[in-house]
């Protein structure tokens, strides 16, 4: 079977998916561990997600249909991904990269991208929150699923979990009527982050009484020499005066 066809074939659902675990299920949403991979990305920069989502595709449909080095084609896999950076106001632009994980049989030698429109992200372990919503999906539906997981998580008192960024996870082609599957994925710190963070703040918080220490004793010194130095001078001008009498 050719390349095309097999890439053909994948946009109709027998593709690669990214492996996970799912380490916990809460009542809406469940907590899911990515192991590292390595994907094949692009980024933009717009108001709207949706109205980049067709130019991102094509750019890496592009890349793995055979626009690369050294011009092989390699499978579909899924999700497609995008990682949603918001700029600082509505009106404002934000960043998206969209990725396609690389097949597990090029994960050790990607095909090198063509040009700098395309890079490869060595994306680490990655432990997300998510739930799943279907439909086909709009910016609206994006920001209301966003909101909707972040209340939840909130809730829940989940710590350690970005809500800056996210990203949105898509697993079907265009075509595909019913059924379809959408995420929105916050990422959580791991215990280790967690842990490492913990002994950062607690290392300065230690630190700071030494710090405070170490000036107060150097104005206790700096003042005990200038007292000493002020009663020579003192003793001094007393002789002075003493020897004029």
């Amino acid at each position: 079977m050719s390349g095309i066809l097999k890439g053909i074939k994948a946009a109709f659902g027998d593709v690669e998916m990214a492996p996970y675990t799912v380490v916990a299920e809460r009542d809406n949403y469940e907590e899911r561990l990515y192991p590292a991979r390595k994907w094949a990305c692009t980024q933009a920069k717009g108001i709207e997600q949706t109205a980049l989502v067709s130019p991102m595709f094509r750019t890496l449909f592009n890349y793995i249909s055979g626009k690369n080095v050294p011009n092989i084609r390699i499978d579909m896999t899924s999700p497609v991904t995008t990682y949603v950076e918001p700029g600082p106001g509505p009106t404002c632009e934000s960043t998206f990269t969209m990725a396609f994980l690389i097949p597990e049989e090029h994960q050790d030698d990607p095909p090198a991208p063509p040009d700098n429109t395309i890079f490869i992200e060595e994306r680490p372990e990655l432990r997300v929150l998510t739930r799943r919503y279907g439909g086909y999906t709009t910016d609206e539906i994006i920001i209301k699923e966003a909101k909707g997981l972040a209340e939840a998580i909130k809730k829940n008192g989940e710590e350690g979990v970005n809500f800056e960024q996210y990203y949105t996870a898509g697993y079907d082609p265009p075509f595909k009527l019913f059924g379809r599957r959408n995420e929105i994925w916050f990422v959580k710190k791991s215990e280790k982050e967690e842990a490492m963070n913990g002994d950062v703040a607690k290392e300065q918080v230690e630190e700071e009484p030494e710090v405070a220490q170490e000036n107060g004793d150097v104005p206790k010194e700096e003042s005990g020499k200038h007292m000493a130095d002020g009663e020579g001078e003192k003793q001094e001008n007393g002789e002075v005066v003493h020897v004029a009498d």
